[in-house]
């Protein structure tokens, strides 16, 4: 009797949950990766320009089959407090966007995940190539002016801060990984 009420339960087909099915999902790579927002993006001790790279990928159970616009933005003041409390803004004079732009198109095709590898460097140059369902919003930071700002506000914790707000196309994002702050810092 046992057997008969539970073997039931496997014919209830409202019950299955099928990930195929599900909408490609957008993210920051390295906040899913470390399940944590808050990163640091040390760039050493040279105070020359740096690259601070914000990794976003898309992934899918299916092959994507049209490009994902992703469009994010730089956080308010406000936004940032919600997140980290004791960090503030860098200001827009040390920092500039690669591109003039926070929005970046993933061309279609991914089905694989990439969130595990997050290998595209935090500081630095990116590959030439990306993995297939990554891009990177850029940004050049002024690591003089950043040091500047430390010495002369040794308690002041300066953060980049991103959400992405939008995903065009196939993309839907995941709100827990949709926001990543970078502190950054010169040693």
């Amino acid at each position: 009797m046992a057997t008969g009420l539970l073997s039931s339960c496997l014919k209830d087909k409202s019950r299955e949950y099928h990930f195929e099915d599900n909408a490609p999902v957008v993210d920051f790579a390295l906040t899913a990766f470390k399940n944590q927002p808050l990163q640091t993006a040390a760039l050493g001790t040279n105070t020359a320009k740096v690259n601070v790279n914000f990794l976003v990928t898309v992934q899918s159970a299916n092959p994507t089959t049209s490009a994902v616009t992703v469009n994010a933005s730089l956080m308010t003041q406000a936004q940032l407090t919600a997140l980290a409390p004791t960090y503030t803004l860098l200001p827009a004079s040390t920092y500039t966007i690669t591109g003039g732009s926070t929005t970046i198109t993933i061309p279609p095709g991914t089905s694989q995940p990439v969130v595990a590898g997050a290998t595209v460097p935090i500081v630095g140059a990116v590959p030439a190539t990306l993995a297939q369902g990554q891009g990177v919003i850029q940004f050049v930071v002024d690591g003089a002016a950043v040091k500047t700002l430390q010495v002369a506000n040794p308690t002041t914790i300066y953060a980049l801060p991103l959400i992405i707000n939008s995903a065009d196309g196939q993309g839907t994002i995941v709100d827990q990984f949709n926001k990543l702050v970078y502190k950054v810092t010169v040693p």
